[in-house]
């Protein structure tokens, strides 16, 4: 995403955290089901008493409490509190009263109100929803989307991944390999080249496309209906982060509903039931919240492979669903649920998610916005479009006494933290600030090959690195990164950046081709490919488009264990 994206939703650790809340706050209720129970803080009776002392002491016991204490979802949304209860070993005081009437399969409870107006959007949404604004936006976004698979492509996270797809047979394809495998293997290794560089859209939300891709294959979608479970799984994780807490960083946790967007669009094209989509929901949501730890400190593979395990996670929850799992019933708002994990939400859950009826995939990327010109994280995009050229044309690295950068609170943190002064791997110097003010200073220019260990273990870039110094600005009306350069006579001069500039239609399919052409896809290939995957309406069998680019480039064989090209 980009720095003010980050920002906004972050608020600088705006959201309320567990650990810093008070008695008050941790003694919560489950919500929407009907019954409320509140913590009582007198002392509880002993375990020994109910030959239970080996166990830790209660924090309270739990007990019935008057109606007027009962809360439901405008209440969270109102009052910004849920209270329930969070110690371990209660002592409990309840009687009989609750009726389960809910209906559901195998006795599963009610569905919470955030689950309920989820999946009665992805039941009630459908090709036929499809404007022609709207498929023109896909089509343009399909063509960013491919190319960044491309530059994904033989990748050393994309090798291990089609290894292991080798070892699991199903029907689904892994793109550029060949490979035949299962879905979820599939959704994997696709989604994981379309974010690696990170050189795909903003918000990352299209990495998904690799596990709607998978299901529609192997079930024969046709394009337009996977062009729905796009749109579908666009406006779930939209909806979700629009609450206050973001789909970025909320509390801690690092795009956490990927899994939710990619389970609802699988699960549409399954044919799911609503039933079965709220099972689908809450099996991608409750076991797999991601740490958002993969992108501090020094950078792993797993930064750049994080979020396809989320769309992986999202499919195999809807494949449990469609054969009868079911899943917990309060996903959001039962007691120690996502909203007392993350805090409470702050708006109000919409889908769709715009006030004139237009999905999120339109009001995000229908005018150019959303994309990246820049083959670098997204922090950086100001600092490549506005001050790299001008900054490499006024000095050469060796004139430079001192750089000094200022940047936002959220760049500050991920990209500016110690350990991106040294970079030894591809992931670590595309998420180092100090090392792509470097690589301007050298080159004035940033592509897929900026980010190999001959460039980011180059002295020079190493004596320029060590010569910066960034600090964060916190106000909110920060306008963006501010780099000021001095130079050993002494002369000084400030940069500073603008907003990102849109992309148009023209911008994004020189970017397709540029990124075909660096990864050796060859010419037919590509525009034969461009003019199907922008022409989704069309397409009667996903399978066959898919089939255009199950194998493209010079790929080596998986068998060979030197690095990658571009790792």
């Amino acid at each position: 995403m980009t720095e003010n994206n980050m920002d906004e939703m972050k608020k600088h650790n705006g959201g309320r955290r567990l650990s810093g809340l008070g008695r008050r706050d941790l003694m919560k209720i489950g919500v929407g089901a009907g019954v409320a129970m509140a913590g009582m803080l007198a002392a509880p009776a002993s375990w020994a008493q109910q030959g239970q002392a080996a166990l830790p002491p209660p924090s309270g016991p739990l007990g019935q409490v008057n109606h007027e204490r009962l809360q439901h979802w405008p209440d969270i949304r109102e009052s910004q509190e849920v209270v329930a209860s969070v110690g371990p070993g209660y002592i409990t005081s309840t009687g009989p009263g609750w009726v389960n009437n809910s209906g559901r399969a195998s006795g599963n409870g009610p569905m919470d109100e955030c689950s309920r107006r989820i999946v009665e959007f992805v039941s009630s949404y459908s090709e036929s929803n499809l404007t022609d604004s709207l498929l023109e936006t896909i089509g343009y976004l399909m063509a960013d989307t491919l190319g960044a698979l491309y530059g994904g492509f033989e990748s050393e996270p994309a090798r291990i991944g089609a290894r292991l797809a080798e070892t699991m047979p199903g029907p689904c394809t892994v793109l550029g390999y060949g490979i035949k495998t299962t879905y979820e293997m599939a959704a994997f290794c696709n989604g994981l080249m379309i974010r690696h560089t990170d050189f795909n859209c903003v918000p990352h939300n299209n990495e998904m496309f690799g596990g709607i891709l998978a299901v529609g294959e192997a079930l024969h979608s046709t394009g337009p209906q996977v062009m729905a479970a796009m749109v579908i799984a666009y406006e779930v994780v939209t909806a979700i982060g629009n609450t206050g807490q973001g789909n970025y960083d909320p509390g801690g946790w690092d795009s956490p509903y990927h899994s939710v967007g990619a389970a609802m669009g699988a699960g549409k094209l399954m044919g799911l039931n609503q039933d079965q989509l709220a099972n689908a929901l809450a099996l991608a949501l409750v076991p797999h919240m991601p740490m958002y730890v993969c992108h501090i400190g020094t950078q792993s593979m797993w930064k750049g492979t994080h979020s396809s395990e989320q769309v992986r996670n999202g499919v195999w929850g809807a494949m449990l669903a469609r054969a009868g799992m079911t899943g917990p019933c309060m996903p959001f708002e039962a007691r120690d649920g996502l909203i007392a994990h993350i805090g409470p939400f702050t708006r109000d859950l919409k889908l769709p998610t715009s006030p004139d009826g237009r999905v999120a995939l339109e009001t995000i990327h229908g005018k150019g916005g959303g994309y990246k010109k820049f083959a670098s994280e997204g922090n950086t995009q100001t600092f490549w479009e506005w001050i790299a050229k001008p900054l490499h044309e006024w000095t050469k690295p060796d004139e430079v006494a001192s750089i000094d950068v200022e940047c936002s609170y959220f760049a500050w943190q991920e990209i500016s933290d110690p350990p991106k002064w040294d970079p030894r791997n591809r992931e670590t110097a595309d998420h180092s600030m100090p090392y792509n003010v470097a690589r301007g200073i050298i080159d004035g220019e940033v592509y897929l090959d900026s980010f190999t260990r001959e460039k980011y273990m180059d002295p020079v870039a190493r004596d320029l690195m060590n010569k910066t110094t960034i600090h964060a600005n916190v106000s909110p009306e920060f306008p963006g990164t501010t780099i000021t350069v001095r130079k050993k006579s002494g002369q000084e001069r400030v940069f500073k950046a603008q907003p990102a500039t849109l992309m148009s239609h023209e911008d994004l399919i020189q970017k397709y081709n540029r990124l075909a052409g660096f990864m050796q896809v060859e010419k037919g290939q590509r525009d034969r490919a461009l003019q199907q995957w922008m022409n989704l309406r069309s397409c009667k069998d996903i399978a066959d488009v898919m089939q255009t680019i199950a194998k493209f480039g010079r790929p080596r064989p998986l068998s060979d264990m030197s690095p990658a090209r571009i790792s």
